[in-house]
């Protein structure tokens, strides 16, 4: 059996894509974690929504993700026989020429991120979101995707995939992007809030891992670590608190509505996305030409629109 956390870096990508491309379909519950060089705005306490989107928008726009963590797991959350945890290390962080907060580097140099050999060795953002977008374009219509206070998290997986492009320039647009790429999304932050003992949601997840003593394989802060942490915490919330999932769906922690659900339309399949934010045009089901966050490039003629949960849509051929 290999190593459960699997460190991935140039030398080793494509054989770490075929072996998450060969249990992603039976393996479909994945929890993530990024690791990211700080907030060079920080957001005061209560502020309204579109300042904290602001903040949000403008540090992930200005900085570089280090680390990606991914771990799969089945619905009952077991890990496949080949680890089923994976951490990406990235080269494209520079801290002598990048921006940065200090203090944050400083936080991952000390918990054994070694961002030398991420320059040397590590992969290439633009190959990880070309092999990964493939994967959500066959698969992602069926993965439940798990985080802690994901906001952030979300928001760097969203640039990647989108090739490094702005994020979307408001908090509504934003959400549907989240709906279009996550249709299942959990955010244990956000679900600690309902359960009794675990202060409201207003704690940290290491916090929360000693009190439902989950025991942490690997080093805090570093984002293979912190995803199996994650998806490990969900599962004994679920059988401490007897959790009816769907209840909890597309809630994140902080933003005070859901994200919009975005259903296929005919049977599972490698599907296209068209954002759609009114159902209907002049009185009628409107189906549009692709305009696709992924900008995936052979998405360009007319197919089948998803629909947000409050339209009512026909087939369209």
């Amino acid at each position: 059996m290999k190593p459960l956390i699997r460190n991935v870096w140039r030398s080793n990508f494509e054989e770490e894509m075929i072996s998450i491309e060969s249990i992603v379909h039976s393996y479909n519950r994945i929890a993530f974690d990024t690791e990211f060089p700080g907030f060079l705005r920080n957001t005061p306490r209560n502020p309204s929504e579109t300042d904290r989107y602001e903040d949000i928008k403008f540090n992930v726009n200005s900085l570089k993700p280090i680390q990606f963590g991914l771990t799969f797991t089945d619905a009952y959350g077991n890990l496949p026989h080949s680890g089923g945890v994976w951490q990406f290390n990235f080269n494209d962080f520079d801290p002598a020429i990048d921006l940065h907060v200090t203090a944050s580097v400083e936080l991952l140099l000390r918990n054994g991120i070694d961002l030398e050999k991420n320059k040397r060795e590590g992969v290439d953002i633009k190959a990880f979101s070309a092999r990964f977008g493939n994967i959500i374009r066959c698969e992602g219509h069926r993965i439940q995707w798990l985080t802690f206070h994901g906001v952030y998290d979300i928001a760097y997986f969203i640039k990647v995939l989108n090739a490094n492009n702005p994020m979307p320039g408001t908090l509504q647009e934003f959400m549907y992007m989240v709906g279009a790429i996550f249709p299942q999304l959990y955010d244990l932050k956000f679900m600690a809030k309902f359960c009794h003992g675990l202060f409201g949601g207003e704690l940290g997840l290491e916090r929360l891992a000693k009190i439902l003593e989950v025991k942490r394989v690997g080093e805090t802060h570093q984002a293979g670590s912190d995803s199996l942490i994650t998806s490990n915490v969900f599962s004994k919330m679920k059988k401490v608190y007897q959790l009816i999932e769907g209840a909890y769906e597309g809630y994140l922690y902080g933003i005070s509505f859901r994200k919009r659900r975005w259903v296929p339309l005919g049977p599972p399949r490698p599907h296209f996305i068209t954002v759609v934010p009114n159902g209907y045009y002049r009185g009628q089901p409107y189906f549009g030409t692709i305009n696709n966050p992924l900008r995936w490039s052979h998405c360009h003629a007319l197919v089948p629109t998803v629909h947000v949960s409050y339209c009512q849509w026909s087939m369209h051929h």
